[in-house]
This record gives structure tokens, C-alpha cells and sequence, in this order.
């Protein structure tokens, strides 16, 4: 079965919030996909909020802005896309600068004025993650913001995927990939932060969207660094650059950035290898899916 439905299911739930009865009908409204309330965050480390805004009315959402300091100021966001609906799906960076709780909130704006502010979330920088209950309890995808992927004419023998943390012990099942031009076998790997092969499974369908489980599930501890990736003998891989461009935090998943680069990793040679390497913090498009 696909499991394009739960990605579906995720969009549909985030409409519903946006649309739910803790909104007026004649206002717009705005809420926040990443972070995840009460999730941990580094100091000096840039963070990814992402959200969407929806109007109810004629009037277009012309603009998103955030608050991180209960209203006092707001900072515009980056309009990524707009979907039919008058639904607007937008990204900011922030980096924060002091230890302690940081609410964030969002708030859409038309040609009218700006809406009521929306639900508020509170991370803890330089303090512990509190898991929260998963709305996935048999199988969650790591499924973050939209961005326009390019199908990249690069040949080469490659290993591409994505650094990745969690914030529950549990079992990583495998990955989905959305995969370039190069429809010809594949390896999906896993590997733990050192570099040390977890998990291995060949894979040879011509189809666009991999979806792939390890022979085994692998165990993972809260905190520890991971690396998911696949290797493509004829590079032809999926990607879109300046995407990692903070630390994504979706629950039960962290995809980190260094205060340097982003979560994406990719290495070059024949039989490809740990990848550790960045590139204009890309994602490979590789989706870990995770049961707790």
C-alpha cells in the first residue's frame, strides 16, 4: 500500500487546524507546521519555522509574520507556496540568542489588516526535548515543508540522504525517496553517527517515489545522531538546495543543523559510503519513517 495517503492525511490535518472553530470564519489565520511544541533547541543554532495561512474570504493572504516575543514585534516570512483555497505555505529562519523557553506564534495578513494571532508553540533552547503523543503510532514519515525539487543531470556515483535525531527510543523501518532521472537499481542505507552500517536493502523499480523498509527494523536511542541515505550509481537523484537552511523539528524527528550546515549529506565514489559532505544545505529528498 502507499503510503503517499499518511502525507495526504498530514496536509489535510494541517488544513483543519487552520480552519478549525478556534478560528473566526471573516479573519484569516495562520499556524505553525515546525517546530514541535515543548521539542529541544540549541542556543546560537538557526532554527526552521514553517507553517501555512489560510483565508476564508476574497481577500488573499498577502503576507505571514511571527512573533517571538509575545507580540511586541513581528518579522515577515518567506512565501513558499500558494495552493488553491487561498492556503499559503511560508518558512523563517530564526536563530535564537538565549537559553529559555521561546514561544512562537504566527499570524496572516490580508489587504484588510493582519488576522488574529494562531496557536502558539513553545520550544526549550539549550533545554530538554518532552516528547508529545504522535498523531502516527504505527508509521511516521519525516515530512517537513514544500519546496520546487530538481531533477539533477549529475552522472556520477553517489550516496545522498539526510542527518536525522529522535526524540523517543523506537525503530527506524526504512525510507521513502523521491528519486531523480535515474530509475535503475538502488541501495537504501542507514548508518549510526560514526559512520557505522546499521541497515542495508537493494532496491530496483523504475518508479518516481521509493518506498523502502530495511529486512529489519533498527533501534534508535533519543539524542544520538543517525544518517539515512541511498546510493544511486548513475547520480540522477531528486534535490532542492537552501532547504536545511535551520534545524527542522517535527516530531518524533530532528533533522540538525551545525551552526554551519544542514541536515543534508551526500558523498562521491563508486559503492558510495557514510556521506558527510553539504551542499547549499539541500534535501535529497529522503523521508526515514519511524515507529515508536
Amino acid at each position: 500500500m502507499s503510503r503517499l495517503p499518511k502525507l495526504l492525511a498530514a496536509v489535510a490535518a494541517t488544513t483543519l487546524l487552520l480552519t478549525g472553530p478556534a478560528h473566526a470564519q471573516d479573519e484569516p489565520s495562520a499556524a505553525v507546521f515546525t517546530p514541535t511544541t515543548r521539542a529541544g533547541v540549541e542556543v546560537g543554532v538557526p532554527l526552521l519555522v514553517t507553517g501555512s495561512s489560510f483565508s476564508t474570504t476574497p481577500e488573499a493572504v498577502v503576507a505571514t509574520e511571527l512573533t517571538f516575543d509575545g507580540g511586541a514585534t513581528w518579522v515577515t516570512t518567506e512565501r513558499v507556496r500558494v495552493l488553491p483555497g487561498s492556503r499559503t505555505d511560508w518558512r523563517h529562519t530564526h536563530t535564537p540568542r538565549v537559553a529559555g523557553d521561546l514561544t512562537i506564534a504566527a499570524r496572516a495578513v490580508t489587504a484588510a489588516g493582519a488576522g488574529a494571532t494562531g496557536p502558539a508553540v513553545t520550544v526549550h533552547v539549550g533545554g530538554a526535548t518532552v516528547p508529545q503523543p504522535l498523531n502516527c503510532p504505527v508509521r511516521c514519515e519525516f515530512v517537513s515543508h514544500h519546496a520546487p525539487e530538481v531533477d539533477d543531470t549529475d552522472t556520477s556515483p553517489v550516496e545522498v540522504g539526510v542527518r536525522v535525531r529522535f526524540d523517543r527510543p523506537g525503530l527506524v523501518l526504512g525510507a521513502s525517496l523521491l528519486r531523480g532521472a535515474h530509475r535503475g537499481p538502488i541501495a537504501l542505507r542507514m548508518w549510526s553517527g560514526d559512520g557505522g552500517l546499521l541497515a542495508e536493502r537493494e532496491w530496483d523499480h523504475p518508479g518516481r517515489m521509493a518506498e523502502i523498509d530495511f529486512p529489519t527494523p533498527v533501534p534508535v536511542e533519543p539524542g544520538r545522531d543517525y544518517v539515512v541515505s541511498y546510493y544511486t550509481p548513475q547520480g540522477g537523484y531528486a534535490t532542492s538546495e537552501h532547504y536545511f537552511t535551520g534545524t527542522v523539528v517535527r516530531a518524533p524527528f530532528t533533522a540538525p543543523h551545525d551552526g554551519t550546515h544542514g541536515a543534508g549529506v551526500y558523498r562521491y565514489g563508486v559503492g558510495g559510503g557514510f556521506p558527510i559532505d553539504s551542499w547549499h544545505d539541500s534535501t535529497y529528498w529522503v523521508q526515514p519513517e519511524f515507529r515508536g
